[in-house]
């Protein structure tokens, strides 16, 4: 219990306690006349001596109650609450989760965790700062909101009003959750108090209220500072279970590549086996169903492991409809929506765009067999006069093998290198060319697959050594003698010997990987939908030639401009699930457009059961109550206070009338 005004209810018992005791003390003034015998007036003297000044207070029943009547007033005036949990110090935090699985329906009536999270904040808010007109002021509050990033809704401030606001104007979101980057901005945000020009004390205490359902990936990677302390308003039940989506793609019919194959995969985070039936459409109309309730097998703990029960399905293949978006839908739905929906983003047939630099017989053979729908090849002086007119030349294509341009020139665009070592950042070349050959691949590699490189042998292997995020996907003896990684603005598989420097070109596995490397940089590959992006990422699309008026329209939402860079344009970041239509203008006045799908496929974030206790890198945070307001004692302190004065009153006419 805490008191809103100590001072204000000490003065007033001080002001009227005082007076009521000289009452007590003083006696009346009477008339002093003679009689016979004192014996008839016993009660009167007695009466007489309790009014001489400054006498002994004899015990009486109505000087206690009236005393008691006038704590009653004080305590009452002086605003006393019980707290759902005490403040630690002058600032207090408050940060409130708004990830996915806040949108839970498990709250009171049916809301969101979200919605029951703001209520019990603005409650807490109102127990900090309310308190009425004789209140002191209370402490400062900042409201931050998180989920795969944090916001400072409002700093530190003491309006109530401004807190209840930012409360309110918090919107949920689809992204996962970390607590890391709010615990940065609470650290990093002064007082609103202080003087611009003081340094922030850095061991001032500061009390954070973390609003959450306790599902943080992050819980291991933190820990509270010496100066802070944390309290746990767990939103949500342990016992809310979810299922739905949990992988979803399609991939080219090896047949016939018009025909399009669709997958999904059902995930069950409950205690129990569920039954959900899985339904494929595109524009309303249904590609596929599963023909009976698919039986998801019920989550299994092992130690501090949760593996969520998988159910996959196969439908039938289809032909690729107009509007290139799939949606899967698993039905009956449960208490979390988000994964009970996934979307995937055909990928439009076009004829792949090779260039190829240099004169390399046989890599020129190689291609040429392969087909392309478009092959232009350029010698080393065309290819430095483009790029010296338009940095983004590469860009134009899908792919460019290189077996003679200088490797300084590839940060833009998808290369498949062959000679020396590219200058790239994480690409560190070392040493003299020599012979090598391999020592061990990796044989999961999309550019690696069926290639048997035990044969290989290299006679001017360059030496290179690798830094993150590049990988070597073929190691040497003496070095890597492949590797994969990003550039400034594309991507770049890259052998360290020329072609002609090898044994490779007799080799079947020299066409395999070729074919192969052109198809995974191209995008060109048996998977028929482009990548699926988490919740939180930016959208990034590459444009074509003199593509205009780029604009991009949200699940729900209207149509926002993208900003350009060069032949990408991007937007961001894409904090709900669905289908994302990015359209344009090309050069020719035609219309163009592009789908992005943004999936809730988290398993993590899927587990909806709030946590029964909460650690930071091992440390326990104290869970409180779930109803953070406080409640007012005044009220009933005054009823009591009646009672009382009905008391005095009785048992002061009782006495007169004896």
């Amino acid at each position: 219990m805490s008191v809103l005004s100590p001072i204000v209810g000490a003065l007033l018992f001080a002001a009227v306690a005082v007076p009521l005791l000289a009452l007590y003390f003083l006696r009346l003034r009477r008339t002093r006349r003679v009689i016979s015998s004192s014996l008839p007036w016993v009660r009167r003297t007695e009466d007489l001596r309790a009014n001489a000044p400054f006498q002994r207070i004899r015990p009486s029943l109505l000087l206690f109650l009236q005393m008691l009547l006038l704590a009653l007033l004080a305590l009452a005036v002086a605003q006393p609450i019980v707290r759902g949990w005490g403040v630690r110090g002058g600032r207090v935090v408050m940060l409130i989760d708004c990830s996915a699985s806040m949108g839970t329906l498990d709250g009171a009536g049916g809301v969101t965790r979200l919605a029951e999270a703001k209520r019990q904040a603005i409650a807490r808010a109102e127990s900090l700062q309310g308190g009425g007109l004789f209140a002191s002021t209370g402490p400062e509050i900042m409201v931050i909101a998180f989920a795969d990033t944090a916001q400072v809704c409002t700093p530190f401030t003491t309006s109530l009003a401004r807190v209840r606001m930012a409360i309110e104007a918090i919107v949920g979101c689809d992204e996962r959750t970390r607590i890391e980057p709010a615990l940065e901005l609470a650290r990093a945000q002064p007082t609103g108090a202080q003087d611009e020009r003081a340094p922030t004390p850095a061991a001032e205490p500061l009390a954070l209220e973390l609003f959450s359902d306790g599902r943080l990936v992050d819980g291991d990677r933190v820990a509270l500072r010496a100066n802070e302390s944390m309290t746990f308003a767990r939103i949500g039940s342990p016992d809310t279970g979810n299922a739905g989506i949990g992988a979803a793609g399609c991939e080219r019919s090896i047949e016939d590549a018009a025909q399009v194959q669709a997958f999904a995969s059902l995930r069950n985070y409950g205690s129990t086996a569920v039954d959900r039936k899985l339904v494929l459409r595109s524009a309303g109309g249904v590609l596929g169903a599963s023909p009976d309730a698919l039986q998801v097998p019920p989550l299994a703990v092992r130690e501090r492991d949760r593996m969520a029960g998988e159910r996959r399905m196969l439908f039938a293949p289809f032909a690729a409809p107009d509007r290139r978006v799939l949606e899967f839908e698993c039905s009956p739905g449960d208490a979390f929506p988000t994964d009970d929906r996934a979307f995937v983003a055909l990928r439009a047939p076009r004829p792949l765009r090779v260039a190829l630099i240099g004169t390399d017989a046989s890599l020129r053979a190689l291609l040429d067999a392969l087909a392309p729908g478009s092959l232009q090849t350029f010698d080393r002086d065309a290819v430095e006069a483009a790029q010296a007119k338009d940095a983004a030349w590469a860009e134009g294509f899908d792919v460019v093998v290189n077996a003679g341009l200088p490797p300084s020139r590839m940060n833009r665009g998808r290369w498949l290198h062959f000679g020396p070592v590219p200058a790239l950042d994480g690409l560190n070349p070392f040493g003299t060319p020599g012979r090598d050959f391999v020592q061990s691949m990796r044989g999961d590699h999309p550019a690696l697959r069926q290639c048997n490189l035990n044969e290989l042998v290299a006679s001017r292997a360059n030496r290179v050594a690798v830094q993150s995020p590049w990988q070597a996907i073929v190691e040497g003896g003496k070095s890597p003698l492949v590797v994969a990684g990003p550039s400034a603005h594309g991507f770049v598989i890259a052998v360290t010997f020329e072609p002609g420097d090898s044994n490779w070109p007799f080799q079947r596995s020299f066409v395999n990987f070729t074919a192969q490397a052109i198809e995974l940089l191209a995008g060109m590959s048996d998977v028929a939908s482009d990548e699926s992006l988490e919740p939180g990422a930016m959208i990034r699309v590459r444009l074509p030639d003199g593509a205009r008026d780029v604009r991009v329209t949200p699940p729900g939402g209207a149509a926002e401009s993208m900003v350009r860079h060069d032949a990408e344009a991007s937007w961001g970041p894409a904090r709900r699930c669905g289908a994302y239509r990015i359209a344009w203008q090309g050069a020719d006045g035609a219309s163009g457009e592009r789908w992005v799908a943004v999936n809730m496929l988290d398993a993590a974030e899927c587990d909806v059961a709030a946590v029964d206790r909460l650690t930071l890198s091992g440390q326990a945070v104290r869970t409180v109550a779930r109803e953070g307001g406080a409640l007012d004692l005044w009220p009933w302190i005054l009823g009591l206070a009646f009672v009382l004065l009905l008391a005095e009153w009785w048992i002061y006419h009782r006495q007169a009338t004896r």
